[in-house]
């Protein structure tokens, strides 16, 4: 297990085995490379300015991040394809440097107020190519602010559940898509209800927000804190076209069921409506 972070040196970014969950069996055959071009295209075209390793297939930290990524999408594992995984390299410039100084010096803050311990935790963070390439060249900016939300933050999933980031994931135009896996100061996590508006601790004894203690989904690191909490470590490139028709056949059984109920309190016009605004949706998604 990692030591607190203001212990260790600047190496201290790695990824240990007991924070990764553990892959089934047969994880391992679910993991894909895609062809080289990608390489020399989108996200990564210029590795010097985002400061990005590429870690290597067959590596212990390929194979766990991978391994992480894929199991934390649970129903979805054998839909996903793992393209490439970079990593950010945080001693190519003074910039980068200060970046995780900072991150030290508050893991430490954090820590002294919580009887040594900053709760520093993995977390998935999805958006779209320009989004990902942005944020490792100048940090976090976009946050979650709407009243279906859990408060004005940045929003990350736990290291196990990389499925919950899918929303905010838009794929490039080669239909690849990107999430980073950063590090988190978590500190002591305040519940934090579905709705509220609130974009900071509600009190001087939490650090950061969760949407249930128990089983989280959602990390929320509030907006004063989202460049000096978070530290992006790697970027986990896939594929899943498929995963459109996942759900969608579980959203065309769930319609199915529901509409053998519809009978009940609908009249045969309006049943003959419904029935076939469904299937035209399910034709024009199947295109």
């Amino acid at each position: 297990m990692d030591q607190p972070v203001h212990n260790q040196d600047q190496e201290y970014i790695t990824i240990e085995d007991d924070e990764i969950t553990k892959p089934d069996s047969d994880s391992e055959s679910n993991i894909k490379v895609a062809v080289p071009s990608y390489w020399q295209s989108g996200i990564f075209r210029n590795n010097n300015q985002l400061m990005l390793r590429r870690v290597e297939k067959g590596t212990s930290e390929y194979v766990n991040v991978a391994r992480s990524f894929i199991n934390g999408m649970r129903n979805f594992e054998n839909h996903v394809d793992v393209v490439a995984i970079h990593r950010k390299n945080y001693k190519w410039s003074v910039m980068d440097e200060a970046r995780v100084e900072a991150f030290r010096r508050f893991a430490t803050a954090v820590a002294n107020r919580n009887g040594g311990d900053p709760n520093i935790r993995f977390g998935w963070y999805g958006g779209f190519r320009e989004e990902i390439r942005d944020i490792l060249c100048y940090g976090f900016r976009r946050l979650e602010n709407s009243s279906s939300s859990y408060g004005r933050g940045v929003y990350f999933s736990p290291v196990n559940n990389s499925n919950a980031s899918q929303k905010s994931i838009i794929a490039d135009s080669d239909g690849v898509m990107h999430v980073l896996l950063c590090r988190l100061i978590l500190g002591k996590l305040e519940p934090i209800p579905f709705g509220s508006q609130i974009d900071q601790p509600t009190s001087a004894e939490f650090n950061s927000g969760v949407d249930d203690l128990l089983s989280p989904k959602r990390y929320i690191i509030w907006e004063p804190y989202m460049n000096t909490f978070v530290l992006p470590l790697f970027i986990v490139a896939f594929k899943a076209n498929s995963l459109i028709g996942v759900r969608k056949e579980r959203w065309h059984a769930m319609m199915k069921i529901l509409m053998k109920n519809f009978p009940k309190y609908l009249s045969s016009s309006k049943m003959a409506y419904i029935k076939k605004q469904h299937d035209d949706l399910y034709v024009k998604f199947s295109d």
